[in-house]
C-alpha cells in the first residue's frame, strides 16, 4: 500500500472523528442548527470518502476493507491494520 494512500485515510479518518466530536459537543451544549446543518453534511461527505477510499485503495485485505466501511471508529481501525501489515513486511 502506497505511502500517499495511507497519509489520505489517516488525515481522512481524523477528519472523521473531528467533525463527530463538534456534532456531539453541540447536541450535548447548545444544540445550534447552523452548526448541525453545516457540520452534518461535511461529516457524512468525509465518512463516505473514507468509505470510498478503503474500497478502491490497492493492496487492502478484505478484513481491512471491511473494518474501514464501519462508521466511526472504520477509518482508524483500517488504517492500524494496513500500518501494522506494512510495518511487518520485510
Amino acid at each position: 500500500m502506497s505511502r500517499g494512500v495511507l497519509r489520505t485515510l489517516a488525515v481522512l479518518s481524523v477528519l472523521e472523528l473531528a467533525t463527530l466530536a463538534v456534532l456531539l459537543v453541540n447536541l450535548a451544549t447548545v444544540h445550534l442548527r447552523p452548526i448541525t446543518q453545516a457540520m452534518g453534511p461535511i461529516h457524512g461527505a468525509v465518512y463516505l470518502c473514507v468509505v470510498v477510499i478503503v474500497l478502491f485503495a490497492p493492496g487492502l485485505r478484505v478484513w481491512e476493507r471491511m473494518l474501514g466501511c464501519l462508521p466511526v471508529f472504520g477509518g482508524v481501525l483500517a488504517l492500524w491494520r494496513a500500518r501494522a501489515r506494512t510495518t511487518e513486511a520485510p
